[in-house]
């Protein structure tokens, strides 16, 4: 399922800026706040002769240059589902859960039982089952949801402890490496979630900046939110 440039969607035309990728594995939780602010759009795009407006797709936030990008992280690349811990296997398949039933409101449960609420933007925002409904274009989340799936049905990678921050499980592993040099099978990997136009895009940029997914060693959902 390619949710990007194939359908509706397209990692064209970014409009605000992002804190630099190795924030989301650095930083401390709380040191991240959400934005219900809605992100104004009026171009008009062309693809394979249809036309789509921006506001009718996922739009990507800004990322700074190359030159402010940290060294890739480049970590394993994981498939085996079996060996993740049981605490993030049980978080995985929770979110799973929830995104295959299509009730983005489910979430609000997973949230509840954490002592963190996930980052789900780099803004600021108060009510995060509200801001994922508000940033899905079918106004319930479920396209989100969706792309949730794809990220937890990818390989993963493993980011290891630091600064008294435990072990992150990151999906799609390709969040954490050079997108440059993919082996075919990779990169058939990676066109599940974007399309090939999209994958140009953020070789170019160097580096991934679509949604991800983390996980800690603890079973805590620690983020799902797309940008650098």
């Amino acid at each position: 399922m390619n949710i990007l440039s194939n359908s509706k969607f397209s990692l064209a035309a970014p409009i605000v800026f992002a804190f630099a990728f190795a924030m989301i594995f650095a930083a401390p939780q709380n040191a991240f706040s959400y934005s219900t602010s809605p992100t104004p759009v009026e171009d008009v795009e062309q693809h394979d002769g249809e036309t789509f407006d921006q506001n009718e797709r996922i739009v990507l936030p800004n990322a700074p240059g190359k030159e402010s990008r940290q060294p890739f992280q480049n970590h394993e690349i994981k498939r085996d589902l079996a060996e993740l811990p049981d605490n993030v296997a049980q978080t995985r398949a929770a979110l799973m859960a929830v995104a295959k039933s299509g009730d983005v409101e489910q979430l609000r449960t997973l949230i509840m039982r954490q002592t963190n609420a996930p980052v789900l933007t780099f803004g600021d925002t108060a009510e995060p089952i509200e801001f994922l409904r508000s940033s899905s274009n079918d106004g319930e989340g479920r396209e989100l949801l969706a792309i949730m799936i794809e990220l937890l049905e990818a390989p993963y990678s493993i980011v290891p402890a630091q600064g008294g921050e435990p072990e992150i499980f990151v999906w799609p592993a390709y969040a954490t490496n050079d997108l440059k040099n993919l082996t075919p099978s990779e990169l058939v990997e990676v066109y599940k979630i974007v399309s090939h136009l999209d994958l140009e895009e953020m070789q170019l940029f160097g580096g991934w900046y679509f949604y991800r997914v983390g996980i800690d060693a603890n079973g805590e959902w620690r983020y799902f939110v797309a940008g650098d």
